[in-house]
């Protein structure tokens, strides 16, 4: 989590919606109002970043896991 917070709020909120769009590249697209190209370039920064695929599903748990702890953690942290 730490890392992509570090990269900018872009790769966060981009890896976000992805999962939330059950790995759609073009419902990511819309919802972020970016170009389906943007969505795959700013989810290939994620994989150089976190060294996990957001399109591999073992990778994709593990980085929806990372969002829920690293949001938690700074909520906390807000506290």
């Amino acid at each position: 989590y730490r890392p992509l917070e570090e990269a900018g709020s872009a790769l966060l909120e981009t890896l976000s919606v992805y999962l939330e769009q059950a790995s759609s590249l073009e419902g990511a697209a819309r919802m972020l109002f970016v170009h389906p190209n943007t969505v795959r370039y700013r989810l290939r920064r994620v994989t150089d970043v976190t060294g996990w695929s957001p399109s591999d599903v073992r990778s994709a748990f593990t980085l929806r896991i990372a969002l829920i702890l690293g949001r938690l953690a700074d909520a906390e942290a807000q506290l």
